[in-house]
């Protein structure tokens, strides 16, 4: 089933969900199953992560989490410990970065979470093709912010400042 559809409900006129996938955060030995969804506006694309009670089929499934900035400081990585290679069928573990924050998700295996990730590359390429000179702005992320901000943040390594996101929203 197609679960972007349950995103696209929560999503602004002009949003678009290209694609969603169900996955798993992993959290200091914490498992929480969650909705992640690429969104676009224009030319810009962020992750918007869910958490949901049920299979999501309606914007009423899904509560907003977190909300990920695809730009020149995103990542994308692929991180299996050789066991999990070893095993054909295994889940695919991802460790998600944006600048200091990290977040390590456990997609399912299958056709709809390669699709899923490389949808994701393709829109963190774009954004290198056009830095430095046309760097995004995701001012349209603005009004998400206030509904995910009781959210759980990323994980922060020991020590670490406020984002480097949030002080640029700051100066802009």
């Amino acid at each position: 089933m197609d679960q972007s559809v349950a995103i696209q409900e929560t999503l602004a006129k002009g949003e678009n969900c290209k694609i969603a996938v169900e996955c798993v955060s992993l959290l200091n030995d914490v498992r929480e199953s969650k909705l992640i969804g690429l969104v676009q506006q224009s030319n810009e694309h962020a992750l918007f992560l869910y958490s949901h009670r049920r299979m999501a089929i309606t914007g009423d499934d899904v509560t907003l989490d977190e909300i990920i900035p695809i730009s020149y400081d995103f990542s994308v990585v692929e991180v299996s410990s050789p066991d999990e290679l070893a095993v054909v069928g295994a889940d695919t573990r991802v460790r998600v970065t944006f600048f200091d924050e990290e977040l390590v998700l456990k997609l399912p295996f299958g056709s709809q979470s390669r699709l899923f990730l490389a949808e994701v590359n393709r829109a963190w390429s774009d954004v290198c093709e056009q830095h430095p000179r046309q760097e995004p702005k995701f001012g349209w992320l603005s009004k998400y912010r206030k509904v995910s901000r009781a959210a759980r943040p990323l994980r922060k390594p020991a020590g670490a400042a406020d984002s480097r996101m949030s002080q640029r929203q700051r100066s802009a």
